[in-house]
């Protein structure tokens, strides 16, 4: 966490909306005096998916409710994140100085999460986490060790939009989560011995979460700490349709889905 990136993050997202991707609410940074701050308080994750398939989605709502619940364990029990370089926070006021400081971060927020459909783009807005279910997806990647593999998700780097093959959701029910972890900032996992690991993509998705991969979903979702002064919080805005769209109609990904529920 270097003090330039979140002076960049801070220059575009100030004139941008708020949206509920994120919402927290009593909020609290506890400093222990040896060089710990401690992050806690209430955080609502809001997951909307957007049903684009040509096919019935029978299961859709308990793999909702299943990739809900999971979102939420993966997510609790706290994380110890790496020592970051940022101001100095005066525990007096409440404030950050302008004086940088070298921090080791504790993340102890209570999750909760919601995963909802949505019928139309109409239903999203701002900086909302988007998971849209399609018929297929052409996209091939190869592994490091040069076989290819055809894709049952594709997400778009950090912030989503993210997707899903239904009929590959059915067949594994952590797809969804694993998907939506790629918003927050996971990278997938392709070594031999890893293949209990929820981010493993060659073969069904395992569903161990590490310290150091909660502490980068945790760094994701609180990652400017001035907002932890806020009584309330949710996170910059950008245009999800736009982006939904943009990554939809990108060729590469070779997305199938049924063009008439984009409205």
């Amino acid at each position: 966490m270097l003090l330039e990136q979140i002076n960049n993050s801070l220059s575009s997202a100030q004139n941008r909306n708020m949206s509920g991707g994120i919402m927290g609410k009593n909020l609290k940074i506890t400093d222990n005096g040896s060089g710990q701050l401690t992050l806690s308080g209430d955080i609502l994750i809001t997951l909307k998916v957007l049903d684009l398939t040509s096919y019935s989605t029978s299961r859709l709502q308990s793999l909702m409710k299943f990739t809900e619940q999971t979102i939420m364990s993966k997510l609790r029990g706290g994380a110890y994140g790496e020592q970051a370089i940022f101001y100095e926070y005066n525990s007096a006021k409440r404030s950050f100085t302008n004086k940088q400081h070298t921090y080791s971060i504790r993340y102890n927020f209570s999750y909760t999460a919601r995963v909802i459909q949505i019928n139309s783009l109409s239903q999203l807005s701002g900086n909302d986490f988007v998971l849209a279910l399609v018929d297929d997806i052409g996209h091939r990647f190869t592994d490091i060790y040069g076989r290819k593999h055809a894709s049952g998700g594709l997400t778009q780097a950090s912030g989503g939009p993210a997707t899903v093959i239904y009929s590959e959701w059915e067949k594994d029910n952590l797809i969804g989560v694993h998907e939506f972890f790629h918003t927050l900032g996971l990278l997938d996992l392709e070594e031999n011995g890893l293949e209990n690991r929820l981010m493993y993509h060659l073969g069904k998705v395992g569903s161990n979460v590490t310290n150091k991969e909660k502490a980068i979903m945790n760094q994701f979702i609180m990652y400017d700490l001035r907002n932890m002064t806020r009584s309330n919080y949710s996170n910059p805005g950008n245009n999800t349709v736009n982006q939904l769209r943009t990554f939809l109609n990108d060729t590469s990904n070779g997305f199938k889905y049924n063009k008439a529920k984009f409205r």
